[in-house]
C-alpha cells in the first residue's frame, strides 16, 4: 500500500497548531503544503490592506494581529485582536469583492499563507474541515455581534471593562499582585478596542488605579482587582 506525502515539518508542525487546518486528512495536507508560504512579519508591518483583493487566507503560527477598520472620518476601530492559532481572511473564501478591515501585526508575527483557490479545494474535499469552518465562522459572526452591542449600547466604562476582562481571560497571567495582559496597548489602541476617545479611556484607567483595580508592570496592564473590574464589566 503506498504511503501518503507528508508536508515539510515545518508546514506540517503549522498546520497542526491551526483552526480548521487541524481537521484536514494528510491527503489534503499534503496537497496544501507545496502552496502554503510561512511568512513573517515585524511589529506595525500591514498584512492585508483594506480594499485588496480576497485572494489569502493567514493561520498565525505566532505572534498577534489586530483587525481594524478605517472610517471615513479617518478614526480606526479595532474590531478583533487574534493570536496563535487562529485564521485571519477566511471570508473573503466565500466573497470576490475586496476586504472590509486591515490586517496588521502588533508584534513581530509568523503566519501561514494559503491561496484562497487552493484552501477551497481542499474544503470541498474535507467535510470535516469544512464543518469546522462553518463553526469558526459562526463564532466570529457572534463575536462581532456582541462587540457592536457593546460600543452602540453600553456606557464607555462598561464597555472598557469588558474588554480587559477579555483580555485577562485570553492573554492574562499571574503576576506580582495581579494578573498581568500579555498585550502592550497603548491608551489610543485600547480606546479603538471600545470605540472612544483616548481622554475618555485616560479618564477610566485613572479611576482604576487610583481605586487598586489596575496597576502596570513593564509597560503592561496589571489588573489588580478583577471582582472589581467585572462589576465595572456588568458580568
Amino acid at each position: 500500500m503506498p504511503t501518503r506525502p507528508r508536508p515539510p515539518a515545518q508546514k506540517r508542525a503549522a498546520f497542526e497548531r491551526l483552526e480548521v487546518f487541524s481537521a484536514f486528512g494528510a491527503t489534503e495536507l499534503a496537497a496544501l503544503a507545496p502552496v502554503a508560504q510561512v511568512r513573517r512579519y515585524a511589529k506595525g508591518r500591514t498584512l492585508v490592506a483594506q480594499g485588496a483583493p480576497t485572494e489569502t487566507t493567514f493561520g498565525i503560527v505566532s505572534g498577534r494581529l489586530r483587525v481594524s477598520l478605517s472610517r471615513a472620518n479617518g478614526s480606526d476601530a479595532t474590531l478583533a485582536i487574534l493570536g496563535p492559532g487562529e485564521l485571519v481572511g477566511e471570508l473573503g473564501l466565500f466573497q470576490n469583492g475586496s476586504r472590509s478591515a486591515r490586517v496588521t501585526a502588533m508584534e513581530e508575527v509568523c503566519v501561514l499563507s494559503v491561496p484562497k483557490s487552493a484552501l477551497l479545494g481542499a474544503l470541498g474535499r474535507s467535510p470535516a474541515a469544512s464543518l469546522a469552518l462553518c463553526r469558526l465562522l459562526s463564532a466570529r459572526v457572534r463575536q462581532l455581534a456582541q462587540h457592536f452591542e457593546e460600543v452602540t449600547a453600553m456606557p464607555v466604562e462598561q464597555r472598557l471593562a469588558r474588554k480587559l476582562v477579555f483580555l485577562a481571560g485570553r492573554w492574562g497571567e499571574p503576576t506580582a499582585g495581579g494578573i498581568g495582559i500579555r498585550l502592550s496597548l497603548s491608551q489610543q489602541e485600547l480606546a479603538e478596542l471600545v470605540d472612544t476617545s483616548r481622554q475618555s479611556t485616560n479618564k477610566c484607567l485613572m479611576k482604576w488605579r487610583k481605586s487598586g483595580v489596575l496597576g502596570s508592570l513593564k509597560r503592561r496592564l496589571v489588573i489588580r482587582d478583577l471582582p472589581a473590574l467585572r462589576l465595572c464589566a456588568g458580568t
